[in-house]
Parts: C-alpha cells; structure tokens; sequence
C-alpha cells in the first residue's frame, strides 16, 4: 500500500511540474465554469420567462374582472357601443375562444442548471386553450434554426465531451514514457509491476483532476446561486458529482488500456482520440440512425391529411352530431332550437371533441411509433457510455424528453378538465339566452364574470420532485471494468512476448 502511495505521489510531482498540465487543467477549469455560468443564465432566462407568463394570466383575469364589474354595472357607457361579443370577457363565447389567458409552467429542479438537455427545444411553460391542444403540440422555443441545430453550450457538453480529451492526454504518457526511456525494464527489475504502475499513475492522475472539477463546479454553483443552498440542491450536486466520478473512470480505464496496448505517447495519443472519435460521435450517431430505421415514425403529411379528413367529415355531420351531444346530455338540450340550428360557438367545443374522436386512431398509431422509437433508442443507448451520461446529466438536471413527456401529459388532463368547464357555462348561457333573448351580452344569457372559477394549471408534486440518479449511470462502471479487463489483458500478452 505504501508502495502505491508513494509511487503516485512521485509521480503527481513529476506531472504538476510540467507547466503544461497546470495549463491544461486551469483551461478545463475555465471551460467548465463557463459551462455553469451558461447552464445558469439559461436558466434564470427561462425562469423570468414562465413567471412573466403567469404574470400576464393574473394580469388578464384581473383585468376582466374590472371589465366586467364596469360593463354590467352600466352596459349603456359609450365606451361599450362597438363591443362585439366574441371579443370580450364579459361574453362567455370571446372569454372562452379569445380572451381567456391560460398557462401550464413546468416547475424547475434543483440542479437544472447542471444541464440544459433538450430543455432549448422543448418549452417550459405552453399557454392551455380550451379548444385544443393544439398550442401545445405546436410550441417551440422562437429560435433562430441555426442556434437550435447547434445547440448551447453547458456544463454537460464539456463533460460528456471535452472532459474525456483532458482524461485521455493526462493519461496518454502513463507507461508509454517509460516504455520510451527504456525505464519500465529496470522499474520491473526493481519488482514494481508494470500492472500497478499503469493503474497507479493513471487512477492517480485521473482521480486529482476530477476533485479538482467536481470541488470547483460544486462551489462556484453554490456560491454563485446556480443551485439552491438547501437539500435538494446538495442532493442534486452530490448525483452530478457521482456520475463524474463514473464517467471518468470509464475514460480513465479507456486510457488505461490504450496505454497498456501502444508502445510510445505518439500511438497512445491517436489511439484515444480515436476511441474518443468513436464512443462520443459514431457510436451515438449511429444509434440514432438505427433507432430512426428499425422504428419508422409515419409521414406528418398523412396527420396533416388526416386532421382536415376529420374536420371535413365533423363539419358534414354537424346535424346528427349535435343530436347524439344532446342525448348525452339532456339537461343541456334548446326547447326551440333544433340541434342542426345551434350557433357555432354553442357547438363549437363539442365539433373539436368530435374531430379528436375522429383522430384518435391516427393519434394512437403515432404516439405508438414515438414511443417505440424512444424506447428502441433507450434500449440501444445502453451500449454507448457517451449517450448513458448524456441521458444521466439531463434526467437529473430535470430537463429530458421523458420528463417533458410527463408534462404534456399533464397538461392534457388540464385541458381535459378546462374544456369541459367552458362547455357546460357556454350551454347553460345558450339557455338562458333562449329562454331570455338579449339584443347585447347580459347575465342572463352569455354574460360571464365568474373568472376565479375557471381551472388553472398546477403541477403534481411528483412532477417537481428531484430526481434521483438513473440506474443506467452505474452501467458506466461496467464498461470501465471491461476496459481494465482489456488493460489487463495487453500487459499479460506483453509479458508473454518479453519472455518468449
């Protein structure tokens, strides 16, 4: 033991005299906070971003409600004289199609900053309309398409892939130096094996440069507030710091055999950059196309001549449509007006329930195939490291696609809830305007004021729950005891072909 100890403290003095090191490490240093930094800034922008959308929601209602309280209490104010019912709360029909101001945030995690993961192309806050979801499905983040084909720059890119480049060319001398210098013979003559020398040196010098990564990052996202001072921002930092520490004993072990099968630094170093080559661009690269193949998602043109199929076969049935609404529900039903007569906006929200029921089989038969490419790609991802601690630093950092995908979900039910709020005070008004016909928006009839009572989003707690580190993370060290195996492996055949 004090063996080992002494030959890694040897040789960590021989390296950090080496003003090239020290460059190098201060340069990872530098990048990696300017990771944080970045990861941070995106964050705080996203944050006032959803907070200036609920902004803008408490806004809107507080301003019908003032609206509404003027307008009944004296509808005759010129100011009202050209008001047109669809656009204006006080009118149910404007309130529910136009007016109304509905947003769903999705709550950040401790250690978003850690991450932005596909948090740049998947929005956090989506506005909720009772008709559809179709401004969910459709929002994106307004970015130039440039910006989101390159994507941003943060703390997970330098680590999944610029920190493996500083791993591999701290690890590139071990052994082959002294394989150079003719020294590893008299170092095995001495009884040193040259086993312990690569495994050493190189867990040594590997093992000082990741402290050094996870103690700065740690706190300068402490002090600077990129992680919240509590629990769950330790929690969070603490599963960061463990998947680094996985991750890079994956490369340390890649370096480790790369050193163990070359003969001199100059082979070492291609060799690792090209393994580098290999696991962080081919191999994620070629998952991706081979999840794409294996799992075809069907054309958007066949939804797109779907979706105006069924609007063209709803809009032709309106009649006997109507007719089915009003036997479900009676208590809803006009005494004068016949169900092929009823105003658009009265049937306005059944039409989109029957245009969705009408998609329902498109929609199932594309959700299925997304689902099976995600989790064909899951699946398959397990054999490429880079894309394991890709997925590790986005789950934990909350902003992945399956957490994204939780959202959405919940949203839906919002709508859900949403439209059939909107549904029932649009007919009961449709009533009471049949029973009470109003030459202009009155309380009897259209006229709308309950703004509090109308559902707003809130996010369930295990939705803003931190996540726990993913299992998949710890596959990482199955691949680094694969490539000590290999290590291992070269030295036993060297040995061989010295002794024969």
């Amino acid at each position: 033991m004090m063996s080992i100890l002494a030959l890694a403290r040897f040789d960590l003095r021989a390296l950090l005299r080496e003003r090239g090191t020290l460059l190098l490490i201060a340069a990872a240093l530098l990048l990696a906070l300017y990771g944080l930094f970045e990861g941070a800034r995106f964050q705080r922008h996203a944050q006032a971003a959803q907070q200036a959308a609920l902004t803008q929601e408490a806004g809107a209602r507080a301003a019908a409600k003032e609206l509404a309280a003027h307008y009944f209490a004296d509808p005759d104010d010129p100011a009202f004289a050209g008001m047109r019912y669809f656009r204006t709360p006080v009118d149910i029909r404007g309130y529910a199609f136009r007016e109304h101001v509905g947003f769903a945030a999705l709550p950040a995690l401790p250690g978003a900053a850690l991450a932005i993961g596909q948090a740049d192309i998947q929005p956090g806050y989506v506005r909720v309309r009772a008709e559809s979801m179709e401004s969910v499905r459709t929002a994106t983040e307004i970015e130039h398409p440039a910006r989101l084909a390159t994507g941003r720059y943060d703390l997970m890119f330098f680590v999944v892939y610029l920190w493996p480049l500083v791993l591999l060319t701290l690890s590139a001398s071990v052994l082959t130096q002294d394989r150079e210098s003719l020294r590893l013979r008299s170092l095995v003559l001495q009884g040193v094996g040259s086993g312990r020398i690569l495994f050493t040196q190189a867990g040594a010098r590997n093992l000082l440069a990741t402290a050094l990564l996870v103690a700065a990052v740690t706190g300068a996202a402490l002090l600077g507030g990129a992680v919240s001072r509590d629990g769950a921002g330790l929690a969070a930092l603490g599963s960061w710091s463990a998947i680094v520490l996985l991750y890079s004993a994956f490369w340390t072990a890649v370096g480790a055999a790369v050193c163990a099968a070359c003969a001199n630094r100059m082979s070492a170093t291609f060799a690792g950059f090209g393994l580098w080559l290999l696991f962080a661009i081919v191999l994620p690269a070629a998952l991706d196309a081979g999840a794409r193949m294996a799992a075809p998602v069907p054309p958007r043109e066949r939804y797109v001549q779907a979706t105006r199929d069924a609007l063209d076969q709803v809009n032709a049935n309106t009649a006997s449509s109507m007719a089915r609404f009003y036997d479900s529900h009676p208590e809803w039903k006009p005494q004068r007006t016949a169900p092929g007569n009823v105003s658009s906006n009265v049937s306005r929200l059944h039409r989109a329930e029957e245009v969705e029921r009408t998609m329902a089989g498109v929609e199932r038969e594309f959700a299925a195939a997304r689902d099976a490419r995600s989790t064909l790609f899951a699946r398959l991802s397990l054999v490429s490291p880079v894309t394991l601690a890709n997925a590790a630093f986005s789950r934990l950092a909350g902003n992945d696609g399956a957490r994204h995908t939780r959202f959405v979900g919940e949203v839906a039910r919002h709508q859900n809830a949403l439209r059939a709020w909107f549904q029932g005070a649009i007919q009961r008004a449709a009533l009471g305007d049949e029973r009470s016909p109003c030459p202009r928006t009155c309380l009897g009839g259209y006229g709308f004021r309950d703004f509090d009572a109308v559902p707003r989003f809130a996010a369930s707690p295990g939705l803003g729950q931190q996540a726990a580190m993913p299992w998949q993370a710890w596959l990482l060290a199955a691949w680094a005891a694969c490539f000590v195996a290999l290590a291992l492996f070269a030295l036993r055949r060297e040995r061989r072909r010295q002794r024969g």
